[in-house]
C-alpha cells in the first residue's frame, strides 16, 4: 500500500485549479522538502524516501498536474514549465514557507531549476535527481513524442498505451525509467479516465523546450546555496556526463551516482536516495 493512503491528505486552492497535497512531520524544525516528481509519475514516487527522512525533517509531497494527477487544473491554467513555476510559488506562499528545499526528479528535476532561476530567494538547498538540463530537454529518446502530443488525438493513443501492462512495462514506457515497473502502472490511469488530465499533460509536454533550461542555467552560478546533484548509474535517458555538467554549474555543487538505479532513483533505490539527501542536508548547514 502506497504511504499516500495512510497520510490524510490537504486541498489548496490556487489560482491554477485545487492541487492536494501530503504534508508529513510537520513539527520538524529547518525549512521543509518539497518533492517535484517526473513526468506522468505520482506524488507517491517519493514514498520511500519520505519514510525515512519524516522522523527528521518535514517533507511536503504534491499532487503536481505532471500527467498522473487526478484533479484536473482550470481550462485557462498556464502548465508549460514557466507557468507551473507560478504554481509552485503559490503553493509555497500558500503553506506559509517563506523558503523550501526543493528535490526535484526527472521533469520535476526541470521544475525545480526554473523555479531556481526565476526566485533564488526561496531555495534553501536544491537536490537534482536524474533530470533534464542544459539542451537536454525533453531528451532525446522521447523529444518526437513531446512534438507529436500536439496532434489530435495523440494523447489520447499515448494514454491508452500506457495504460497496456505489456507496453507501460516495456522500454517505451516505465520501463525505461524503473528497474521494476510493475508496482508504477496506477500512475497512467487518471490519462485514460479524463479527457481534461490528458489535456493538462499535453499543456505541459507542448509547452517544454530546452530553451527553458538553457535561460535557467544561465543563473546557476548565481547561487551561493547548496545543491546535491544525484544520478542513476543505469540512465537510459541522461547520460552521466550531464550530471557532471549539472553539479560543476554551481559553485557549491556535488555529484553523488546512485547504482542499480534508472531514472526514477526515488523508486529504484529509495533508501540510498533518502540517505543521501539526509547526509547532504547535515553536512551543507541547512538547519
Amino acid at each position: 500500500m502506497s504511504r499516500l493512503a495512510t497520510i490524510r491528505p490537504s486541498d489548496l486552492e490556487t489560482s491554477f485549479g485545487w492541487v492536494r497535497y501530503w504534508d508529513h512531520g510537520a513539527a520538524a524544525d529547518g525549512p521543509p522538502l518539497v518533492f517535484l516528481q517526473g513526468l506522468i509519475a505520482g506524488a507517491d514516487s517519493w514514498d520511500g524516501v519520505v519514510a525515512v527522512l519524516t522522523p527528521r525533517r518535514r517533507c511536503i509531497m504534491v499532487d503536481w498536474p505532471f500527467g498522473a494527477h487526478r484533479r484536473p487544473m482550470r481550462a485557462e491554467a498556464d502548465l508549460s514549465p514557466p507557468g507551473l513555476v507560478r504554481l509552485v510559488t503559490e503553493v509555497l506562499e500558500a503553506l506559509g514557507l517563506e523558503s523550501a528545499v526543493l528535490v526535484g526528479n526527472d521533469s520535476g528535476g526541470v521544475i525545480s531549476q526554473l523555479v531556481l532561476a526565476a526566485y533564488p530567494e526561496r531555495i534553501t538547498a536544491l537536490v537534482l535527481v536524474a533530470c533534464d538540463a542544459f539542451e537536454c530537454f525533453p531528451p532525446a529518446p522521447y523529444r518526437p513524442l513531446f512534438w507529436l502530443v500536439r496532434a489530435p488525438g495523440a494523447t489520447r493513443l499515448l494514454a491508452a498505451a500506457m495504460n497496456r501492462p505489456g507496453f507501460a512495462r516495456s522500454r517505451l514506457g516505465y520501463g525505461a525509467v524503473a528497474h521494476d515497473p510493475a508496482d508504477l502502472l496506477h500512475w497512467a490511469r487518471p490519462l485514460a479516465k479524463d479527457a481534461l488530465i490528458r489535456r493538462d499533460l499535453r499543456k505541459l509536454m507542448s509547452g517544454s523546450s530546452s530553451r527553458q533550461t538553457l535561460d535557467a542555467a544561465r543563473h546557476f552560478g548565481d547561487f551561493d546555496g547548496p545543491v546535491l546533484v544525484v544520478w542513476a548509474a543505469e540512465d537510459r535517458l541522461f547520460p552521466r556526463s550531464l550530471g557532471e555538467r549539472l553539479a560543476g554549474a554551481f559553485p557549491n555543487g556535488r555529484l553523488e551516482v546512485v547504482a542499480e538505479s534508472r531514472t526514477l532513483i526515488p523508486h529504484d533505490q529509495p533508501l540510498e536516495l533518502a540517505g543521501l539527501i539526509s547526509e547532504f542536508l547535515d553536512t551543507s548547514g541547512t538547519p
